[in-house]
């Protein structure tokens, strides 16, 4: 996928869910949270710097090794959230707040401006 194929996913999953209802469609959005943020992490480190993962398997080692810091201590954190919630079946609003939240720092990160 190229680099603009993945913002525009980003930015398509994205939307979707923010329309979602934290009540009834938890494991959607954290699902959704989680496709959008790979998205955006994929973008941000093609356009950074010439190439990134296409999995989810490894990307904190990868951001890690390529000082993206931040953006590694965020995304083991969405990725806590979604395997607790998904395979635990235990979803609230408070994880669906959390899991939007670190969207919005991921898409900081990433330089992502909402216009």
């Amino acid at each position: 996928m190229n680099l603009n194929k993945h913002l525009e996913k980003a930015k398509r999953l994205d939307s979707l869910q923010a329309k979602m209802d934290p009540e009834t469609e938890w494991e959607i959005i954290i699902e959704t949270v989680y496709g959008a943020s790979l998205h955006y992490i994929a973008y941000f480190c093609e356009k950074s710097f010439g190439n990134h993962l296409n999995t989810h398997k490894g990307l904190p080692k990868f951001l890690d090794e390529n000082n993206l810091i931040k953006l590694a201590v965020l995304f083991r954190e969405l990725d806590m959230h979604r395997h607790g919630k998904w395979y635990g079946s235990q979803g609230n609003g408070e994880t669906v707040e959390r899991v939007r939240l670190i969207l919005i720092d991921i898409k900081s990160e990433c330089g992502i401006v909402e216009t």
